[in-house]
């Protein structure tokens, strides 16, 4: 069956007070008593390299529900060759359909669609781009199927999409794209907050 995770959230809490709703960091202090105390449907969403996939691995474990990337869907070849964007939306739309579900990931047109379904949101941030690259360096050590031209692009990327750079100048934030939702979200910034939540779900 599933695990409640109160006293996770009671931690959230008491960590929430004090922080100002300014639209990348959430005051979700006097709305976490709206988040669903039995989740089924998780969405993990955040910057790279801040630990994601090891959250959802967990708490699949835990709530003995099936976790699945974006970037699965995103890539036909894994970090290198993009599929279908139309053909992405339309295989990971049968999966928000499901009954439960955990889904992690940063790319914004596949989380997008869950938004609404989920039971709770989860988000991850980096405080900074230079201890994001540092992560994303330490990352990259241990993957076998990353170049260092993919690592470079990598941190290229969320050098932009942190400043809203490049390509990325105009678009949507996470935190932008998140704010409507922002009752059912929980918002850990530092590695230390993720293990506290992991080590009491």
């Amino acid at each position: 069956g599933h695990i409640k995770i109160n006293r996770a959230y009671s931690l959230v809490v008491k960590r929430a007070h004090g922080m100002r709703d300014i639209g990348v960091r959430f005051s979700i202090g006097p709305q976490i008593s709206m988040i669903n105390k039995n989740p089924q449907k998780i969405l993990i969403m955040g910057d790279a390299g801040r630990g994601k996939s090891t959250l959802a691995s967990h708490l699949s474990k835990k709530l003995n529900i099936q976790h699945h990337s974006t970037d699965d869907y995103y890539y036909e070849v894994k970090f290198s060759k993009p599929r279908d964007k139309q053909q992405s939306i339309d295989e990971i739309s049968k999966l928000y359909h499901a009954q439960e579900w955990i889904i992690e990931g940063t790319t914004h047109h596949l989380l997008e669609l869950g938004l609404l379904s989920a039971d709770l949101i989860i988000h991850l941030t980096h405080k900074n781009i230079v201890y994001q690259w540092a992560c994303l360096i330490n990352r990259h050590f241990k993957r076998d199927n990353e170049s260092w031209w993919d690592l470079f692009q990598l941190m290229k990327h969320v050098l932009y999409k942190r400043y809203g750079w490049g390509y990325k100048r105009g678009k949507m934030s996470t935190s932008e794209l998140i704010a409507p939702h922002k009752r059912k979200v929980v918002m850990l910034s530092s590695f230390k907050e993720i293990n506290d939540f992991i080590n009491n779900s």
